[in-house]
């Protein structure tokens, strides 16, 4: 890697910049072959895996009926898996969920009034920032403003970006 200075001119700026482009045109090109190798990588690992899959499949649909039938005996009736062949085979739960009866807002509704279920309901109020952002230019405006609102502009970054050029990819 060469040593880059600073630049003292225009000239050197826009040779700087003219650098700075062409080197992001091969990180591009880089990055497209990547994706492209990726993308048959993955192809070819799809086709192999194919069959491969399809015959776990069938192996896994012959497996459940035979585990409703010889499982509790397997396990002795003490756990819902055990190790067979390399693999464990058995059931397991799902993660456990609420079902709510109706609408959830109705029961929130029905909740509301009772003392005992307020630490079931959850409630939650935050400033919309968007409709203060407009408001400031509004009619409460100066309300917002008294009460220590502004809107603050966005911090200033620098940026060298590679232009588009006529027929050319980015």
């Amino acid at each position: 890697m060469t040593s880059i200075r600073q630049p003292r001119s225009v000239e050197a700026a826009t040779e700087l910049c003219e650098r700075w482009a062409t080197l992001d045109g091969q990180i591009a090109e880089i990055e497209e072959r990547r994706q492209a190798d990726i993308a048959a990588i993955n192809a070819d690992a799809d086709r192999a895996a194919t069959d491969l899959i399809a015959q776990r499949d069938k192996i896994t649909e012959k497996l459940k009926p035979w585990w409703a039938k010889a499982g509790k005996e397997l396990t002795k009736g003490k756990r819902k898996s055990t190790e067979i062949g390399g693999c464990m085979v058995g059931m397991r739960c799902g993660k456990a969920k609420l079902e709510v009866p109706g609408k959830s807002s109705d029961m929130v509704d029905e909740l509301k009034g009772k003392r005992w279920a307020k630490p079931l309901l959850r409630v939650t109020t935050s400033l919309d920032a968007q409709a203060i952002s407009k408001a400031l230019l509004g009619k409460h405006g100066p309300k917002l403003k008294g009460l220590g609102f502004t809107i603050v502009p966005g911090d200033e970054s620098f940026f060298v970006q590679r232009t588009e050029q006529e027929g050319t990819r980015t």
